[in-house]
């Protein structure tokens, strides 16, 4: 019996030996790739999202939807102008207070601006840095062009700027550079029988605000406002504490009856949430006999004991 059934099983297996190969063959492959599947794990691929409408510093804020459109083209013609060297036309793309209060209404000086960020012609990348007061602040990155010249010998570099929109009332879009945010004018006035403190006018640039003052001595003697003799001489006053403005080598020494316009600026980010409150004079000196700061210290020590009046004056910081 089992011989009986042997035989049948080899007869079998010689009739259909290329049918049972064939299949033997696909069945090792299929486990074969199984097998591989098993132990393949696959590279894992960075997500990357590039979302250049989109606040840096705050996430949850972005770029107005009927701007954006608007504000990828002003950028790309400007940066073509300046790539081309037609600096009167990329300068005539800002707003009127941006050319005022960051190039001083001089095309010299918004070309060595240019110069400084594009010296070659360049390539650029956006992203929306901050949004506050209804200006967006972009940050524009630019570096070098590394399929036309090449990266043989070359380090990578890249130099970057902030620019920033707002949309106006008719409807079109301002821009600026130069870290320009906004101006302001401001109302406030604080006066003695010795001195008379005026802010003219307040520019808020991305990392400080500039003020404009106008100082008038209503006096017969000399009135010294700063002179690096005295500690906290010029703060700004901001929540929770003060700062001392940027040019502290600047001496603000007013003669008799003299008035003269002064600008002094401050560290401060238009982006920080807080308000600048207050401009402090810790230090003026109403003097007789004022030698100078270059004297020798018990000088300067003895005149500043002599003083005919020394007292402080903090301006409020009022806009209009």
């Amino acid at each position: 019996m089992y011989t009986d059934i042997r035989l049948k099983l080899i007869h079998f297996f010689r009739k259909n030996k290329k049918i049972i190969g064939i299949a033997f063959l696909i069945w090792l492959v299929i486990f074969i790739i199984n097998q591989m599947m098993k132990t393949y794990k696959p590279a894992e691929v960075p997500e990357i999202t590039y979302t250049p409408h989109k606040s840096v510093i705050n996430t949850a804020s972005s770029t107005p939807n009927f701007m954006r459109e608007q504000i990828e083209k002003m950028i790309e013609e400007y940066v073509e102008h300046c790539n081309n060297g037609d600096y009167q036309k990329a300068y005539g793309m800002l707003s009127e207070d941006c050319r005022k209060y960051s190039f001083n209404n001089d095309i010299v000086e918004f070309s060595k601006h240019v110069l400084n960020k594009m010296p070659v012609r360049k390539q650029y990348s956006i992203q929306n840095y901050s949004n506050t007061g209804g200006v967006y602040t972009y940050q524009i990155k630019y570096t070098d062009n590394f399929l036309a010249t090449g990266i043989t010998n070359q380090k990578y570099s890249y130099t970057e700027e902030k620019m920033s929109f707002k949309s106006l009332n008719d409807g079109t879009i301002s821009m600026a550079t130069g870290n320009y945010i906004r101006q302001a004018n401001v109302q406030s006035v604080l006066e003695n029988e010795h001195i008379k403190i005026d802010i003219i006018d307040k520019v808020v640039f991305y990392s400080m605000e500039r003020y404009i003052i106008k100082l008038t001595n209503r006096s017969d003697y000399i009135v010294v406002i700063a002179d690096r003799m005295e500690p906290n001489e010029i703060m700004i006053g901001i929540p929770d504490e003060f700062r001392s403005r940027i040019n502290v080598d600047t001496d603000v020494v007013l003669q008799p009856k003299q008035s003269i316009d002064v600008t002094w600026e401050f560290r401060k980010f238009s982006d920080d949430g807080k308000n600048s409150e207050n401009i402090t004079l810790g230090a003026i000196r109403v003097m007789e006999n004022y030698s100078g700061n270059e004297v020798e210290d018990d000088v300067a020590k003895r005149e500043i004991e002599n003083a005919i009046s020394k007292f402080s004056m903090q301006i409020p910081i009022v806009e209009k």
